[in-house]
């Protein structure tokens, strides 16, 4: 509740029914008495004026008038002003029994007699703002002591800057009005700024770190007060405001701010940002509130900046260790694990919970147990070589040569430590470093035994030879020799089993014959044939068939063998199966194939909406003619019904094609429309794969708050499944949708009769798809696991008798008052005397429109372009201009719009925008920044009728 600044009093006069020349005396005492005063005769103006929340000190009701709209306008007083005073005005002892027991029990106590005596009236105004400043003081104070005990809880509690600062503005906001509210921290030691704002009017809810202050408003304020060195106070600023203050804070409508600064040790770091941009003011009342709390607010902010830093480092040190690309363990004293990480435990195959019960030496194999025990005593107490050499075992046995290097950290008594290790797996380094070693060995004794016989020459050379093709037959790199006619000479045993042909199957038959697959040959004949003759190079990608004919698509890395001649004999061919990462690749294609799909779909949608407002708008026309036979009536209203369907479905198509957005734009929708719209769109591709649809939702379902075009999203990636799962099987594919209510959440099922779920560990992993290569991307699940999670929902997916089921659950999200709108009331309409310019393209829009607006007695001027609307409104005078957003020409519609509040800025309020492509960035972007009102194609008369007529009786281009 902000603190009046001005002594000026506010009242406000209802009398529906009534004529202002009835209260001529009312208004010259009011205006005597230098009250402000406003007056009300009829419920529209009555209801624009509660809406828009201007406030009033108190209200003066003439009850004299019908007693049904008396009782609706006390009801619609104490709805939208609870706080306000009212005072009933009538005859002495002419109230409606009825009334007088509605004003009681709504507490109003006081009453005007009329005729009114000014001195009458004084004496009640007196004694009612008496009370009123009465109670305002009290309830102030109570406010302030209740918001300062809230406050020292929150320094005392245990949050995170934005949590804190968050709690902070909910306190300040009971006390002090404000449109835009920031906190900005600076932290001496790494020179970061900790900033948070929260923008009311654009629903901005932000918090970021950062080495400098990234918005302009927010360096002012920091300069300001910096500047100063105290809080600083500015209202009225659209009086009173220097050049450069006055071009900044404009751009923000910014009417009234306070900036409080915050000190440590005399040093400023940081200050409290308080914003009015719809007029209200800001006092010493609340710089003294701050006041009493500044101090704790500045150690709070600094504790909670320590606490953000250190979690921060925490969590990056917690991430590197688990992420590690060797393993990592924590020991206490004794060699028991404290901590190992996740590479660790899938080598070693143990949970972390079962390593927390072990010691180091339960992995080392019971004949080195002694040894290493030792070495580890002896490195705890004097810790010179950090180094343990030792093996260990697997929970499957398996055993593992590791290098295990050790550091052991105290703590400040030196009593207590912790060992930290790292532990390096060199089993293949061993392995490698055996078979050298023996290689070596075998090599010396070839040496050593030259002079011995020829037969024991050959046989080392034979087991030399044993040794090489053990190694290459154990192999898992694919290995094939074939000759310089293409006839295989040598397969090993990694192609034998991957391939399901054994050498001796093989053997001089052609390669081609064998695993080039037939439906490839042609693509890959001159391939073939440069690596038969040697000018292939190192490496070819070539796929290879198997036995029961998959094809597997292979990284070659060829060498060639040639005699002394230096012509190619033989050639060796070393493969790496690259199948998946081809795979991989192409999904990614895909993915990108079906995010550029987005935006053609936009385009066609747009495209489409031009003929059908043109359909849409002439039916119209035609219902409203007389004397229609009921034949033509009908036909006319098939016309409209199947435009608006195709609208709706277009509508549609634009909403699955925009981006959705970091931030869900949430409404309240009703899960059976969304589910239906969604159907819609596969509809008749389902009917003509002749699959049954069968509904099941429930009717009693309630409503609630979520992003509609990611619902949407969502239940089109579940029937394409079902659609894909159903639509080859034998008998007729079967899709059943259900929805109903468990408790608080909604529950949605899609249900098929396909094959079912193959792998269920993998469902919603990204990328994961049995559909064929160019047929799937394996985005859809997973995209659709993340809508709902960040809806706060789950979906699963679960094999029945019959098929496969999906269950999405959303929890129900009730709509608050704020959701709710006034409903609008169509009426008759009369634009007599109203002069209007039409700038539209498409020449059946604008003759549909020019004649309907004629009939309502508008004077219209079309025009088809921009350049000719430039000369039609340099020429005469319009109330309002309706336009097209985009036109052909050289000036589109925006850059008219943008001409318009150049040179005739008295425009400003007074302009439509017509489109059908609201949901392009380009459109959408120009209408937030500009704040035009617009209207999107296709669209019914009545709803453009409207839009004119609100716009020209707001702007006085029409009386009201």
């Amino acid at each position: 509740m902000n603190e009046l600044v001005t002594t000026i009093k506010k009242i406000l006069v209802i009398s529906l029914g009534g004529k202002d020349t009835e209260y001529a005396t009312l208004r010259d005492y009011f205006v005597q008495e230098d009250y402000e005063a406003s007056f009300v005769y009829d419920e529209r103006d009555l209801y624009g004026l509660l809406k828009n929340k201007k406030r009033f000190d108190v209200i003066l009701l003439d009850v004299e008038r019908e007693l049904d709209k008396q009782i609706v306008s006390i009801q619609s007083l104490k709805r939208y002003c609870p706080h306000t005073v009212v005072v009933p005005m009538t005859k002495e002892g002419d109230m409606d029994i009825t009334l007088e027991m509605k004003m009681l029990g709504q507490g109003f106590y006081e009453r005007i007699t009329k005729p009114v005596h000014c001195e009458s009236l004084k004496g009640i105004l007196r004694r009612v703002f008496q009370k009123i400043d009465t109670d305002r003081i009290l309830k102030r104070l109570e406010q302030e002591r209740e918001i300062a005990k809230n406050i020292n809880r929150l320094v005392l509690s245990y949050q995170t800057y934005k949590d804190f600062c968050n709690a902070l503005c909910l306190e300040l906001r009971k006390i002090v009005e404000f449109d835009y509210f920031s906190i900005i921290s600076r932290f001496e030691s790494s020179g970061e700024y900790y900033t948070y704002l929260l923008d009311l009017e654009q629903n901005i809810h932000n918090f970021q770190i950062s080495t400098e202050l990234m918005t302009n408003l927010e360096r002012y304020f920091y300069e300001d007060v910096s500047k100063f060195g105290k809080a600083v106070i500015k209202n009225e600023l659209y009086k009173d405001r220097d050049r450069g203050e006055k071009c900044m804070l404009d751009n923000d409508k910014i009417t009234s701010y306070m900036v409080y600064p915050l000190f440590i040790d005399n040093a400023l770091s940081g200050c409290i940002n308080i914003v009015s941009k719809s007029g209200a003011q800001y006092t010493e009342t609340h710089r003294n509130l701050i006041d009493q709390v500044s101090a704790q607010i500045t150690v709070a902010l600094m504790n909670t900046m320590l606490l953000d830093s250190l979690t921060t480092s925490q969590k990056k040190y917690k991430d590197m260790v688990e992420n590690a690309p060797e393993i990592i363990f924590k020991m206490d004293s004794h060699g028991k694990f404290l901590h190992v990480n996740r590479l660790g435990l899938d080598l070693l195959g143990y949970s972390a919970k079962e390593m927390s019960r072990m010691y180091l030496f339960d992995l080392i194999p019971s004949e080195n147990v002694a040894v290493v025990k030792e070495q580890y005593n002896v490195l705890i107490s004097a810790p010179k070589d950090n180094r343990l050499v030792t093996a260990l075992l697997t929970r499957y046995g398996k055993v593992l040569d590791v290098e295990i290097f050790c550091s052991v950290q105290y703590d400040t008594s030196h009593k207590n430590y912790v060992v930290s290790a790292f532990v390096r797996d060199v089993t293949e380094r061993h392995d490698l470093e055996k078979r050298v070693s023996e290689y070596h060995e075998s090599l010396e004794n070839l040496l050593r035994e030259n002079t011995l016989r020829l037969s024991e020459t050959k046989k080392k050379m034979y087991n030399q030879k044993k040794f090489l093709d053990a190694l290459i037959q154990n192999t898992k790199v694919y290995v094939v020799t074939i000759n310089s006619k293409g006839k295989i000479v040598f397969v090993n045993r990694a192609i034998e089993n991957r391939f399901g042909y054994t050498l001796k199957e093989v053997f001089g038959k052609s390669v081609v014959d064998v695993f080039i697959p037939r439906d490839r040959m042609s693509d890959l004949l001159d391939d073939i044939q440069m690596l038969l003759s040697g000018d292939r190079g190192e490496q070819i990608e070539m796929p290879f068939a198997t036995r029961d004919h998959h094809v597997r698509d292979i990284l070659w890395n060829v060498t060639y063998f040639k005699d002394e001649y230096d012509a190619v004999s033989n050639i060796n061919l070393f493969g790496y199966d690259v199948t998946e990462q081809n795979v991989l690749r192409e999904q990614l294609i895909q993915a990108e194939k079906m995010s550029s799909l987005g935006t053609m779909i936009s385009g066609v949608a747009h495209e489409l909406n031009n003929p059908l407002s043109i359909i849409l708008n002439f039916g119209e026309l035609m219902m409203m003619r007389e004397k229609l036979s009921k034949s033509a009536t009908n036909r006319l209203q098939h016309i409209i019904d199947a435009s608006q369907r195709c609208a709706r479905i277009v509508e549609n198509l634009l909403k699955f094609a925009t981006k959705r957005k970091t931030v869900r734009k949430e409404q309240f929708i009703n899960i059976n429309e969304v589910l239906k719209e969604a159907l819609a769109l596969k509809l008749h591709e389902l009917r003509v794969n002749n699959i049954k649809v069968e509904q099941s939702l429930s009717q009693d379902l309630p409503m609630t708050i979520a992003d509609r075009v990611q619902l949407m999203q969502v239940f089109i990636n579940l029937i394409n499944n079902a659609y894909d799962a159903v639509k080859n099987i034998p008998d007729r594919g079967i899709l059943t949708l259900r929805t109903f209510r468990k408790g608080g959440e909604i529950v949605i099922e899609f249900e098929d009769n396909g094959p079912g779920i193959q792998d269920m560990e993998k469902l919603f992993t990204p990328f994961y798809t049995t559909k064929a290569v160019g047929k799937g991307t394996g985005l859809g699940l997973a995209v659709s696991y993340g809508i709902i999670k960040e809806h706060g929902g789950t979906i699963i997916g679960n094999n029945t008798q019959k098929g496969a089921i999906f269950t999405v659950m959303l929890s129900i999200k009730e709509q608050t008052n704020e959701d709710i709108n006034l409903p609008v009331i169509k009426r008759k309409y009369n634009f007599k005397g109203l002069q209007l310019l039409l700038v539209e393209d498409e020449v059946s829009i604008a003759e549909s429109c020019t004649e309907l607006l004629t009939t309502k007695g508008c004077h219209v001027t079309s025009v088809s372009n921009a350049k000719d609307a430039i000369m039609a409104i340099q020429k005469d005078h319009f109330g309002i201009v309706v336009m097209d957003l985009k036109m052909p020409g050289e000036m589109s519609g925006i850059q008219l719009y943008e001409w318009m509040m150049s040179h005739i800025p008295a425009m400003k309020g007074k302009i439509i925008l017509m489109t059908g492509d609201t949901l392009s960035p380009e459109c959408s972007a120009f209408i937030e920044m500009s704040k035009v009102d617009f209207i999107s194609k296709p669209f019914h008369f009545n709803d453009f009728l409207e839009k004119i007529d609100g716009m020209a009786r707001n702007t006085g281009a029409l009386q009201a």
